[in-house]
């Protein structure tokens, strides 16, 4: 009874303050300036290209001064932005014609089957925002699961996807030259039977694709027969994983499209002119598939969108522009170089609900409410390991060091910013309960948000990616880095894939 007392006067004590307690005001939502508005890509309002008479495409191609160039599909050329070889090499053969190039894949893509966040662009309205002239299309390989009993739906499908595709003016002006690209070979790996369970349905729907190309009168390259014919050599690795290209994978594809487009033997790829590809790839990806898109075309793009991401995607649009002007100066055999000073600064933002008052360890640990049978020490600090600011998760190794990953970039990269986040390993040396030697595993992470520990490495989410970081030579720092898994939902930026458990069989 004298608990039961106690804690309703407590709660009667209560109701008072909260009744008094004024209710915040919501911070007052930014104006919406129309000269931001256009850099808002949505699938509500954004506009799509009209009907048009459909163009008649065919190889050798020739690309025309200006022309604007789209990559669409799944995760073949979606993987292609991070080695840049085929986007190089049409720079090199046409070094005069300033030719501009958006990567618009979303890996696990069909050709009708294309989830995106709430209220994103589709494909049309993207497509139409870049006023594209050119679009190579790299479909198939998620269709060919379906096997022999779906190959007569994936027949009319695709068919009907190639006819709505040329008969757009994504360009304002004309039907769009198209060139699809059947599915790549897979590989037989150790212990990975890839190429015997997947090869000869991507080979029946590479043919359908070829077939019906040809009927529409858009060009078609096999690149499935050249890359089953190099996977045949065992001494040969071209994927990580049995199906998707490694560099020398990618190296290959673009070698093999170079052929059929233009009838002749690729030359070497220019590494100044690829790097700044690779560099132009990064930051459209950010304009184009940007983290917590749910603030951006979402449920909150009204109240946060054109404070925070509009002006971003102006500066991102603008980083693009710059690198490309790069890209072309270095492709025409010049000193090509980025240069951002065009950047308008982005607006300052202020918390919503106030600045966070910062302890000391020593001022935390005052204010702490300790059951007497229990004691609490500070392991480690920012104060002492600087590195290790903003942590997110931890985990302990068999080894009793702590593993920390930390997040300065948290909630997204911003424009003209390079993200420099890091998992850090803490040491108790000398046993006295407090880690006295920092170790940095990995750097140059982008939000960490969660990982484990296995082999000699840690699985990382990196939205969108699950990342490998390994240590190939035992001194706790990261010198291999693989993308194991991609196209994880990027809709706010700590929702995303995390909290990894192994299973009882490891």
């Amino acid at each position: 009874m004298r608990f039961l007392t106690l804690l309703l006067l407590s709660l009667f004590l209560l109701l008072p303050v909260t009744a008094q307690k004024k209710k915040e005001k919501p911070a007052s939502s930014p104006g919406k300036s129309p000269d931001l508005s256009q850099y808002y890509i949505n699938l509500k309002t954004s506009p799509r290209a009209r009907q048009t008479q459909p163009s008649v495409t065919s190889l050798p191609l020739n690309l025309t001064k200006g022309d604007r160039i789209a990559f669409i599909g799944s995760g073949v050329l979606d993987n292609a932005r991070h080695h840049g070889f085929f986007e190089t090499l049409l720079h090199q053969r046409y070094p005069q014609h300033r030719l501009t190039i958006r990567n618009f894949c979303w890996p696990a893509d069909e050709i009708d089957l294309q989830p995106r966040p709430a209220n994103f662009g589709d494909l049309d309205q993207h497509l139409t925002y870049y006023k594209t002239d050119v679009i190579f299309a790299a479909f198939g390989y998620n269709e060919s699961f379906a096997g022999r009993d779906g190959l007569p739906a994936f027949k009319a499908r695709f068919d009907a996807f190639l006819s709505q595709l040329k008969s757009r003016a994504f360009n304002g002006n004309s039907g769009a030259r198209i060139i699809v690209i059947s599915p790549v070979a897979n590989e037989d790996l150790s212990g990975i039977k890839a190429a015997e369970r997947n090869n000869e349905n991507l080979r029946i729907y590479s043919d359908a694709m070829a077939d019906i190309a040809s009927r529409q009168a858009v060009a078609f390259i096999d690149v499935f027969g050249a890359t089953a014919s190099a996977m045949e050599d065992r001494n040969r690795d071209l994927t990580t994983n049995g199906n998707q290209l490694n560099g020398a994978g990618q190296l290959l594809l673009a070698r093999t499209l170079y052929r059929y487009l233009f009838g002749e033997t690729a030359p070497e790829t220019n590494k100044a002119v690829r790097d700044l590809v690779v560099d132009k790839a990064y930051q459209f990806f950010h304009r184009y598939r940007p983290l917590n898109t749910f603030y951006y075309t979402g449920g909150r793009n009204k109240r946060y969108g054109y404070l925070d991401f509009l002006p971003a995607m102006r500066n991102f649009d603008l980083m693009v522009a710059n690198r490309n002007e790069a890209i072309w100066e270095t492709a025409q055999g010049e000193n090509g170089s980025v240069d951002d000073s065009n950047l308008p600064a982005l607006e300052k933002t202020t918390e919503g609900r106030g600045a966070n008052k910062w302890l000391s360890p020593q001022d935390e640990l005052a204010a702490f409410q300790v059951d007497e049978r229990f004691e609490v020490n500070c392991f480690a600090s920012e104060e002492q390991f600087p590195e290790l600011a903003c942590p997110i998760q931890m985990r302990w190794d068999a080894r009793g060091r702590l593993w920390v990953s930390c997040s300065t970039t948290y909630p997204h990269l911003y424009p003209g910013k390079k993200p420099d986040d890091k998992i850090v390993i803490l040491e108790d040396v000398d046993g006295d309960g407090k880690a006295d030697k920092s170790t940095v595993f990995a750097d140059n992470l982008e939000i960490p948000l969660s990982f484990v520990l296995g082999g000699n490495g840690v699985y990382v989410s990196e939205e969108p990616h699950l990342i490998y970081l390994a240590d190939t030579d035992g001194d706790d720092k990261a010198d291999h880095r693989e993308i194991v898994l991609t196209g994880f939902g990027c809709e706010d930026s700590h929702h995303a894939l995390h909290d990894f458990v192994w299973t009882p069989d490891g």
